[in-house]
């Protein structure tokens, strides 16, 4: 098995920080030791990490590849996705499935293996979709946990597409959850609030970019987390909320946290960025996500919730789709935009430049944000950490080189950069996933062929 050493790099995991040398075995972390303890030549290769940041390779738990939506289809795929997530510093990514309503879960987690083989630069999962209690959706999570498969989503809204879930079949689900050993992610939007809005604000000739803010207010999407809360309060299930954007969104989780229910929450990069003013330019469709961006306030607090809880999680929420696209498809009226940007490979140096550097979060709150935080709550077991034993997954970050982010200067597969012309530092230089080199000196080396499904279970 190749030997590979990692020294003079700054380590930083959730749990300490400091200078050590790391030596890889095959495709695990073998030891660490103090600087100058590993002999150099017992080594294949020698990578020198002076000056770096050398820290757990990035677990991406909220993707969207390979999706359809609203008559359009993510940007992304396996291949194209885990190579913008490579150049991101992520070596675990979960994507969510893309089965129609009715069809099988077991089928598509099937197929995704099948079309996914060969196609992936770095380690990936998968997420189910529930959108119903139907007797098959039902008994197919089950078997979706024994797959390696735990965890799946559901929507209180999109009633229009099908996806919305009743407080009916969300007890069902939770009651299946609690049985079998996995955990319900929640897309939370108010769906009756969201759809009066709209149609009054459509009635009333509004056909404005902003007006997808307006119409899906941050009341819609708290109101939605509470109902979440309140049925957990009759079944106690492991939940997560995805995408919490809203001030009073973290405190709802924070004070369901201390009533002892097991409930989680992710916030994305954009919500703790962006605000709902992007909307009120002519190319404001760019912008336009679910839940919609926020006011300042709310990033305010989505930082000092990511600090210090009760988010656990920052995801990129990567779901972007051609611009062109958008808009042919929107036929310029904000209810008709595919929702959804991308942002898998910005992450990391965004962090790091508005966190990290403005001292909203230290270095270890970084990692564990992005890596530990995620592989744990997600059943990726060796994923996560620098601890001997673990996967050798490991980001050689650069925090000193400094750059101009626009869609052109990343490698996503994307027309579209939603921090365009921004000014960052940091971004991974060398990459390490299950010991082999996808990333060098800050250029894609690895090969399609070595990413595979990792099977994951979920702790009791």
């Amino acid at each position: 098995m190749k030997k590979t050493l990692i020294h003079s790099g700054l380590v930083v995991t959730k749990d300490f920080i400091g200078k050590y040398d790391i030596a890889v075995v095959g495709e695990h972390i073998q030891a660490l030791k103090l600087p100058g303890e590993f002999s150099p030549a017992d080594f294949d290769e020698v990578i020198d990490a002076t000056g770096l940041h050398v820290m757990p390779g990035l677990v991406e738990p909220h993707v969207h590849f390979d999706a359809p939506f609203m008559g359009g289809k993510t940007d992304h795929d396996m291949l194209t996705g885990t190579k913008a997530c490579a150049y991101g510093g992520i070596t675990s990514v979960i994507s969510f499935s893309n089965q129609s309503k009715g069809t099988s879960l077991i089928q598509n987690v099937k197929d995704w293996d099948d079309h996914n083989r060969g196609r992936a630069y770095v380690d990936w999962s998968m997420h189910g979709l529930i959108y119903d209690a139907s007797e098959r959706s039902i008994s197919e999570i089950p078997e979706l946990v024994k797959m390696g498969v735990p965890t799946y989503k559901c929507f209180t809204t999109y009633r229009h597409s099908g996806r919305l879930m009743d407080d009916d079949s969300m007890l069902q689900v939770l009651q299946k959850t609690a049985e079998s050993g996995g955990m319900l992610m929640v897309h939370c939007e108010h769906d009756a609030t969201c759809e009066y809005l709209t149609n009054k604000a459509i009635a009333q000739g509004h056909k404005e970019w902003i007006y997808h803010a307006v119409t899906r207010p941050a009341i819609a999407e708290n109101m939605a987390i509470q109902r979440v809360v309140d049925l957990m309060k009759t079944v106690k299930a492991p939940a997560y909320i995805v995408h919490a954007s809203t001030a009073d969104s973290v405190r709802i989780v924070s004070e369901a946290q201390a009533d002892g229910l097991p409930i989680h929450a992710e916030t994305c990069t954009h919500y703790m960025m962006l605000t709902e003013d992007m909307l009120k330019g002519e190319n404001g469709y760019l912008w336009i996500c679910s839940p919609p961006l926020r006011k300042s306030h709310d990033l305010e607090r989505l930082w000092n919730a990511a600090n210090l809880g009760p988010i656990e999680v920052v995801s990129s929420d990567d779901a972007g789709l051609p611009s062109k696209m958008r808009k042919d498809l929107s036929e310029g009226c904000f209810n008709k935009v595919p929702n959804g940007m991308p942002g898998v490979e910005p992450r990391l140096t965004l962090l790091y430049t508005e966190g990290v550097m403005k001292k909203q979060i230290d270095l270890q709150k970084l990692v564990a944000l992005t890596s530990t935080n995620p592989a744990k709550l997600f059943g990726l077991k060796n994923k996560g950490t620098l601890q001997p034993g673990a996967d050798a997954d490991i980001c050689l970050f650069d925090p000193e080189i400094a750059w101009t982010m626009t869609a052109s200067t990343l490698h996503m597969n994307t027309d579209f950069c939603p921090f365009e012309g921004k000014k960052v530092f940091g971004k991974a230089k060398t990459l390490l996933c299950r010991g082999e080199v996808v990333l060098r000196d800050y250029e894609l080396s690895g090969s399609p062929s070595h990413g595979r499904r990792v099977f994951r279970k979920l702790e009791d």
